[in-house]
């Protein structure tokens, strides 16, 4: 069979890649910069206030000025990030060589030809079978891989996940005004019953927050699925849409002149691309589910005992959204080991197994990916913990040596 070559050109352009990302960052910058602005006024305006109504106040007179000071601050950053981004934007120029990686050949030998015996027609019987089970099952679920690996859809654009997240909002609402009582509660009654105070200075402002991130977070959600989509589409710009699963699907149809081995190396691969079906099914139906329940976890996030599981839920769900950019980069590279895979002959004829094997290490890294990303995430938990648990210790001592000084 004659193969298509032209799929397996990898072209690189990095110049794009920075365009694509400019026409996504660039909107999104010009939103941070005016609610920055707005922001930095609003604390100018409470550290003033402060400033002139600490007088004789000493550590009053330094929280103003250390409002003002750090609002200025803020608005600088903000401002250095949207310079930062149009100075990156003309930074980057494509490198030159080849962006194929060789691999060693795997070409089948063919056994020399027998006179017919029971084992033979068994073993054709057997390759027919394959052979029909492949080509009915292996490009349909290929196909629909190649759908998965293209974008994110937005949670907002689907109307039942939509209409299910308004109602759970309004659950979320609803239990957000207990919340806001029991605190209430909490407040008057700390000091009769000996419970532990609620700190106001950090409550309000948190929730603040939780209330107004409840009340947009499939919006929050979509704006992060954006800005993976438009990575994806940066780096598409600059190497091309990956050319895998074409690939995938020629080197399915050729798999069947090959004989048992290569087929059977064929029935592997179409059941992991089963499983990585199966994943990326469940990767959609996961993000609608978080979509969804959402404003019930960043109410849970008010609560002390639940902070540390709402915080886990959110590092898994930023996990799932941006491990397809992940694959994506995967796939890529996989690209690149595909277009060595061609032989010198006049047919252009392709290394099957050397291919098919390349495959099933795509497949596998794709479905590890996962798991790693989320090993990473948490790996930073026990350091954290280890430092919380520290700074509480020594406020706790400090706490005690001012109190054992005021008697």
């Amino acid at each position: 069979m004659i193969f298509i070559s032209h799929h397996l050109q990898i072209l690189a352009n990095t110049s794009a890649v920075a365009t694509t990302m400019q026409s996504v960052v660039t909107p999104l910058m010009s939103v941070l910069i005016a609610i920055a602005g707005l922001i930095c006024v609003l604390f100018l305006i409470v550290g003033g206030i402060n400033y002139m109504s600490s007088s004789g106040k000493p550590d009053g007179l330094a929280h103003a000025k250390k409002v003002i000071r750090n609002s200025l601050i803020g608005l600088v950053m903000v401002l250095a990030a949207a310079t930062l981004t149009a100075i990156l934007a003309h930074a980057y120029g494509s490198s030159g060589g080849s962006a194929a990686q060789a691999v060693p050949p795997l070409n089948a030998i063919k056994p020399a030809s027998t006179s017919l015996s029971l084992v033979d027609l068994i073993i054709k019987a057997i390759v027919g079978v394959l052979k029909n089970i492949i080509e009915s099952v292996a490009a349909p679920f290929i196909s629909a891989l190649q759908y998965f690996t293209t974008a994110t859809p937005l949670m907002a654009a689907n109307p039942s996940v939509f209409n299910l997240w308004l109602a759970v909002l309004a659950i979320a609402d609803s239990l957000f005004v207990l919340v806001v009582a029991a605190l209430g509660f909490n407040l008057m009654s700390a000091a009769s019953l000996g419970l532990s105070e609620v700190n106001l200075k950090q409550v309000l402002p948190q929730l603040g927050l939780a209330f107004l991130l409840m009340n947009s977070s499939i919006f929050a959600i979509d704006t992060i699925i954006g800005l993976s989509n438009g990575m994806i589409d940066a780096l598409r710009a600059g190497f091309g849409a990956a050319p895998v699963w074409q690939t995938l699907i020629l080197i399915t149809d050729q798999a069947g002149g090959l004989g048992l081995a290569a087929l059977l190396i064929m029935i592997v691969f179409v059941i992991m691309s089963v499983i990585l079906l199966v994943y990326y099914v469940g990767r959609l139906i996961t993000l609608y589910l978080g979509a969804i329940l959402a404003p019930l976890i960043l109410m849970l996030w008010l609560l002390p005992s639940f902070k540390d599981f709402a915080s886990s839920a959110a590092k898994t769900y930023l996990t799932t959204i941006f491990v397809l950019f992940v694959h994506v980069v995967i796939l890529e590279l996989a690209a690149s080991i595909f277009a060595t895979l061609i032989t010198s002959g006049p047919d252009k004829t392709p290394d099957t197994i050397m291919a098919l094997v390349v495959g099933l290490s795509t497949l596998v890294a794709l479905l590890k990916t996962q798991g790693v990303m989320t090993q990473l995430t948490y790996a930073s938990i026990g350091p954290k913990a280890a430092r919380r648990l520290g700074t509480q210790f020594v406020n706790g001592i400090s706490h005690a040596s001012s109190a054992r000084g005021g008697f």
